[in-house]
């Protein structure tokens, strides 16, 4: 028995059809051998496991979206017509919205913004 280079191409003998009604012997590549044991998957994308699932997902999310920029849209006319009507009031849009920024901060935050804008006030002699 003459040992093959590891490298080297497996053959076996194998009945072939001779195109004439019989068969002849010829040497052909063995099949290649696989290992035995458990199959390896990936893990399943979900978006191409269950398709219908993403997309009803992504359509539920777009639609949310949809809405709440409706609803923000909506709120900003609101705004407008708000600031406008107190325009027409005669009151000063600009301070409106400056008095809104100063009641959203905290009390004490407030007032150490107010203790430093003084300062800076009296330092420059603009009191």
């Amino acid at each position: 028995m003459i040992d093959a280079p590891e490298d080297a191409p497996r053959l076996t003998l194998q009945l072939v059809p001779d195109g004439s009604g019989g068969y002849r012997h010829e040497f052909r590549p063995a099949p290649a051998i696989k290992p035995k044991g458990k199959k390896e998957r990936p893990a399943p994308d979900p978006i191409h496991a269950n398709p219908d699932s993403a997309a009803q997902s992504l359509r539920l999310i777009i639609e949310r979206l949809e809405r709440l920029h409706e609803e923000k849209r909506g709120i900003s006319e609101h705004i407008r017509d708000v600031m406008s009507e107190a325009k027409c009031m005669g009151f000063d849009t600009k301070g409106i919205g400056a008095i809104l920024k100063l009641r959203q901060l905290d009390p004490h935050i407030r007032a150490e913004n107010d203790a430093i804008l003084e300062t800076y006030r009296s330092a420059l002699g603009l009191e």
